[in-house]
């Protein structure tokens, strides 16, 4: 098999794809399961077993820079937006990024981060979560209705993670839009306005969490971010660089993708009234609800990785060291060689082989957090909803890579 060349196949900045992508995975994953995009240079792997393996084959990386020079590896052109010194606040925090290490340095950094997500710290925010759920709920049921993201998902998971770590209830709303503003930087190809825009949401969240730092350490209290500042690795304190950059990841990591799966989930039971009845019922349970969400509307739709070694082959297609592969996620999650019928979304099915959480050394240590979320937020919901009705307003968050809602409002029956 050779590289397909244009026609442009599969465009992510394309509204409509990013609106629907699943019927274009489909034809690019039975036509061309491994395919360059001429537009962006990306190799787009889209079978599920390809892309599993892909996720733990040591011949890519998320970063070079531990065996390579950029000159010597790889095109000035070819590099990530924010590794053009125009966008020198974005390249600072991707330094210690985890999600953007390679070993010695991501497994130093995991260790101590790995150490807070215990399944008895995780265990321990059932009934905070419980809480906060019910009593979100009942203030929806008051008024009638419920916008799923701004009313529910999002003060969960943001109040989840800023506990863990130790952020102040009244700056919790601006680190949600910093983080938006962030995460942006990594659409397949970000205009210049959303480079811009990412930088500079770097440098006041930097700013932020440097005072955040300054303040802990004259306070110290039974948070994350005072284990961080804290801790050693292999006798060393980490730099207040690695600890900003650890903490943003987590924060920005540690609501992104759970706030989209609610949404995404929300909005596939709106369409799905049988498999909410299921639900309902016990039919199902909630834990098995969860793992069908995340493989049918992944939150995340693929993530990047540089081809560090010659040789490496996919489908009989050889991808050249110092390409960019993406690993498509969603394109993967809907692979029949893997799933029996897998564009139906049936909740019985429970699949945890989905890929929605990476793999590897990269897989995501919040998973369990998530998945907590996640259960306790559909049995609440099940609770207390007959139907999931979907009002009008419903607005998809904008661009490819971070598949949610902006807004989802939902029918709340008023308490009698």
């Amino acid at each position: 098999m050779s590289e397909a060349v244009a026609p442009l196949l599969f465009d992510p900045t394309d509204p409509a794809v990013a609106l629907d992508p699943y019927s274009t995975y489909a034809r690019l994953r039975e036509a061309h399961p491994v395919w360059r995009s001429p537009a962006s240079g990306i190799w787009f792997i889209t079978r599920h077993a390809d892309t599993h393996a892909a996720w733990r084959d040591k011949r890519l990386g998320s970063d070079f820079s531990h065996r390579y020079t950029a000159e010597e590896f790889v095109n000035p052109e070819d590099l990530q937006p924010w590794r053009d010194e125009r966008y020198a606040d974005f390249k600072a925090f991707e330094r210690w990024d985890m999600i953007a290490l390679e070993p010695p340095d991501h497994t130093k950094l995991r260790r101590l981060v790995t150490a807070a997500f215990t399944p008895r710290s995780i265990e321990a925010q059932r009934e905070p979560a419980s809480t906060l759920i019910n009593a979100r709920i009942n203030e929806a049921r008051e008024r009638g209705s419920l916008d799923l993201v701004r009313d529910l998902a999002e003060p969960l998971s943001l109040t989840i993670i800023c506990d863990l770590i130790g952020v102040p209830a009244a700056d919790r709303m601006r680190i949600l839009e910093l983080s938006h503003d962030v995460v942006s930087m990594y659409e397949p190809v970000p205009s210049d306005a959303t480079k811009n825009r990412a930088n500079e949401a770097v440098k006041e969240f930097t700013r932020y969490t440097a005072d955040l730092i300054a303040e802990r350490r004259k306070r110290p209290a039974d948070d994350l971010l005072t284990g961080l500042i804290d801790a050693t690795v292999e006798g060393d304190r980490l730099s207040d660089e690695q600890v900003i950059s650890t903490v943003m990841v987590l924060l920005m990591a540690g609501h992104e993708a759970s706030v989209n799966a609610a949404a995404n989930g929300v909005a596939a039971f709106g369409q799905h009234p049988d498999e909410w009845q299921a639900l309902r019922s016990g039919a199902a349970p909630a834990k098995s609800a969860v793992e069908e969400i995340l493989r049918w509307d992944p939150p995340l739709q693929f993530f990047q990785r540089w081809v560090l070694d010659e040789g490496f082959e996919v489908q009989g297609v050889e991808i050249p060291r110092g390409s960019k592969v993406g690993l498509m996620i969603g394109s993967s999650n809907r692979d029949p060689r893997k799933y029996a019928d897998p564009d139906a979304f049936r909740i019985a099915r429970g699949e945890t082989s989905h890929l929605s959480f990476g793999g590897g050394i990269h897989f995501c240590l919040g998973a369990p957090l998530a998945r907590l979320e996640l259960e306790l937020l559909f049995d609440a919901l099940a609770k207390v909803l007959p139907s999931i009705d979907l009002l009008p307003g419903a607005v998809r968050r904008p661009g490819f890579q971070f598949r949610g809602f902006v807004n989802l409002p939902i029918g709340a029956p008023r308490v009698s």
